[in-house]
């Protein structure tokens, strides 16, 4: 019934892209977000240090010069971007951070950067706690302490916003029992809390400690594990001197205890529990490295150092990882820092794969790794395996923008293939990210951020991904965002680099939007010979359905006939060739296809196949659900559109998704002047608190608000698209059917090309001329 997309409420027509050509994360989910595939930490960052980067050694050895004074000395003295200042705007942000990264510690510059960088990202903390993105808010929050050393943190560098942010994240941590950053952000928040609250806050604290000591498990390992976890994750969110010392003596006693456990049991073959065994196992064998983390998560080689020569430590410590500790000290260089990051991460351990999981402490390991490579990077801005590793870090702490500054300067040193693919590769994961959670600004600023990385991939051929795909990327965003001039733009940049089906396929939509049938035509001909087209059955599917619905709407149906054959033709060939994802995406196609030839019951039937085909992808779920619903809402049928509804709530699909589909089943409710049977209203009521658009799109069909108040509340143009289509349906129910069909046209021409609504309001305008008829050629679908 409309184009094919991933998710019904995702990017429409251009989302199949995302799938074939965004490397690592970034492909849609939900209405206007992406679900990540792969996170940061354990894809880009795993194959950084796994030896994607097979340059980076050569490079970077062949960089360093020798280390001078604590710090050491910069091999490059990396240019600013922007001022050392205590505040810092969203559009500086990139530079910021970037430029943090270069100054020395202890130094007046890093000082005042970090209060200004730290600040800033405290407000983006509060706001995404307030729109119940907690989990983006949570990692937001660790990545701004990342930032911050052992004693640096003040009140002011909390920033205005740090007491919302601190108190959400203190229920958010409370409400997950997670002991040690509840107490982290309660300590915080106490330093910069009004005095009528403090009492209050000593409370929690209070709470915590006592919780902390009668959860242990009853062994004396299991609670002194229990309180070296809790005091090693405090430090981890709250970066003071007494946090760090708490959790150090406390994973001190944590690895006596396990000493004792140890000679007790081979002077006297004591017996203890498994419970009790795997505790003593964890303190031996990490213990060491986590000690030294602790003061490695400051940078703070030489403390880490005095620790691992705790005398009761030397035959348990790992003696590479003293070697790495010293040499950072004797010579502080990118290079030894490297050595130090890369041993921080898990060793091997026989009969469990490539890394052992550190299970408590792996977050640990992965905050000090950052810091390690921080400083390799401080000290080499242009040594490309240092710079992939934080800006890798920098997109999972939800400053995804910082990450094309940050290896800008190893990609513009290197001019390697690998490296300048890399950093474009990471800067579309910063934009996948960044649009998942819902922030277009961030997009924008992270392509922007990039635009050293993009000119200098403009002069190095054959990169992959290719600085089009970048182009083309940013381009599908801006027609979701309903920008359209700029999305046109730059496509038309990523046309002239590379020219693909993909991008063709979008320019021909923005092209018939804008009423050049003609050229759009034109293009999907084009598109039809492109190289990609001819890789990807359900590309060339899309194509060929746009062609026949634009040639169908242009009046010629004969003509409209061809195109849609051949795509059933091409569609029924791939079904075998494909399976998962791609074979969900192709019966829903299928589906399409059928619709439009007017078989009904054999496009339902495949979108029960698309189902089937991956059950358990929520994405996937969500396309295939809402074009079931979609459907129905366009031909009248309750029960179907009801259906549809049961599966997506079943199939617990994400608020983007069931608000809209539980919201077209609640208008054809009313339209049909029949009772509710209660499965859109719960849906409606329990997301209508939700303090983002979506909410007051519940609340409308809740019935709290009317379509005028959404119209009112609407300000983006996709928002303001929904609302027009919301008010045109309020019409059709309320008897105004010309009304209604004069609004309709309007969805039409609005900049919200890609949003569902446009299709249903074209589908509803069309009513049976949407449908060329039979009869359906024989292609062999069950």
């Amino acid at each position: 019934m409309t184009r094919e997309r991933p998710s019904d409420r995702s990017l429409g027509a251009g989302a199949w892209w995302f799938e074939a050509h965004v490397p690592v994360a970034c492909h849609p989910q939900g209405r206007l977000s992406f679900v990540t595939m792969i996170r940061p930490s354990q894809a880009v960052l795993h194959a950084v240090l796994q030896g994607v980067l097979l340059a980076a050694v050569a490079f970077s050895t062949a960089a360093c010069g020798s280390g001078h004074g604590r710090f050491g000395t910069p091999v490059h003295s990396a240019e600013r971007a922007t001022v050392a200042g205590n505040e810092v705007s969203d559009d500086a942000f990139a530079g910021a951070v970037r430029d943090l990264l270069a100054s020395e510690p202890g130094s007046k510059e890093r000082a005042l950067r970090l209060q200004g960088v730290v600040s800033r990202q405290m407000t983006r903390v509060s706001d995404r706690f307030k729109s119940k993105d907690r989990d983006r808010a949570v990692n937001s929050l660790s990545g701004a302490m990342a930032l911050v050393h052992a004693g640096e943190l003040t009140p002011e560098m909390l920033g205005p916003h740090g007491y919302t942010a601190l108190r959400a994240a203190s229920d958010e941590f409370a409400r997950r029992g997670d002991e040690g950053r509840a107490r982290a952000s309660y300590e915080m928040l106490s330093r910069i809390a009004p005095p009528q609250e403090r009492a209050d806050i000593k409370g929690h604290l209070d709470a915590i400690s006592t919780w902390t000591r009668d959860t242990g498990g009853g062994g004396v390992m299991q609670t002194a594990g229990a309180l070296e976890a809790a005091a090693v994750t405090r430090h981890l969110l709250e970066p003071s001197k007494e946090a760090r010392d708490d959790a150090a003596a406390k994973t001190l006693d944590f690895i006596d205890k396990a000493l004792a456990v140890r000679a007790a049991r081979r002077a006297r073959n004591t017996q203890i529990s498994r419970e009790e065994g795997m505790e003593a196992v964890r303190a031996l064998e990490t213990g060491p490295t986590v000690l030294a983390a602790l003061y490695l998560r400051n940078a703070d080689a030489p403390g880490a150092l005095k620790a691992l020569e705790t005398p009761s430590l030397r035959e348990i410590t790992r003696p590479e990882l003293v070697k790495a500790v010293e040499a950072v000290i004797e010579k502080p260089d990118s290079d030894k820092w490297l050595d130090v990051a890369r041993m921080l991460r898990p060793p091997p351990r026989q009969g469990r794969g490539e890394e052992e999981d550190f299970g408590r402490d792996s977050d640990l390991l992965r905050i000090a790794s950052f810091a390690a490579a921080a400083e390799a990077y401080r000290l080499d801005s242009t040594s490309p395996e240092p710079a992939a590793f934080v800006s890798a870090m920098l997109i999972d702490f939800g400053m995804g923008e910082a990450a094309p500054a940050v290896v800008a300067d190893a990609v513009k040193a290197q001019k390697d293939p690998r490296i300048v693919g890399l950093g474009l590769a990471l800067t579309m994961q910063a934009m996948g990210m960044a649009l998942e959670a819902e922030e277009a600004d961030g997009v924008r600023r992270t392509f922007n951020a990039a635009q050293p990385i993009l000119a200098a991939a403009d002069a190095v051929k054959k990169v992959q991904p290719s600085p089009a795909k970048v182009y083309a990327m940013m381009g599908e965003i801006e027609i979701r965002e309903g920008r359209l001039a700029e999305a046109r733009k730059l496509l038309d940049a990523a046309v002239a680099r590379e020219k693909t089906g993909a991008t063709l396929l979008s320019l021909a939509r923005l092209d018939y939007h804008d009423g050049q049938v003609k050229n759009a035509l034109d293009r999907l001909r084009e598109a039809l010979a492109s190289e990609d087209v001819a890789k990807d059955a359900a590309l060339r599917g899309e194509i060929l359905l746009l062609q026949s619905d634009i040639t169908r709407e242009q009046g010629d149906m004969g003509a409209a006939r061809k195109p849609l054959a051949d795509a059933l033709k091409d569609l029924a060939r791939a079904r075998s060739a494909t399976e998962g994802d791609d074979r969900a995406r192709v019966e829903r196609l299928i589906a399409r296809a059928l619709d439009r030839f007017g078989a009904g019951p054999s496009a339902l039937k495949a979108l029960e196949r698309a189902l089937e085909a991956a059950p358990r992808d929520k994405r996937q779920s969500a396309a295939t659900i809402g074009q079931i619903v979609g459907r129905a809402f366009v031909k009248g049928d309750l029960a179907g559109a009801r259906d549809g509804l049961v599966r997506g709530v079943a199939a617990e699909l994400g608020r983007e998704d069931i608000v809209y589909y539980a919201l077209w089943v609640k208008l054809l409710e009313r339209q049909m002047r029949v009772p509710s049977d209660g499965s859109a209203d719960r849906v409606l009521l329990q997301a209508a608190d939700d303090p983002r658009w979506i909410g007051k799109v519940a609340q409308f069909g809740a019935g709290k608000v009317n379509s005028a108040d959404l119209v009112a509340a609407a300000r983006t143009p996709t928002q303001k698209t929904e609302a027009l289509f919301y008010s045109a349906m309020d019409r059709k129910i309320s008897g105004d059917a010309k009304g209604a069909d004069d609004a309709l046209k309007q969805v039409l021409g609005s900049p919200g090309l890609d949003l569902m609504e446009v299709a249903l309001a074209r589908e509803i305008l069309s009513g049976t001329r949407a449908q060329l008829g039979g009869p359906v050629p024989e292609v062999g679908l069950p």
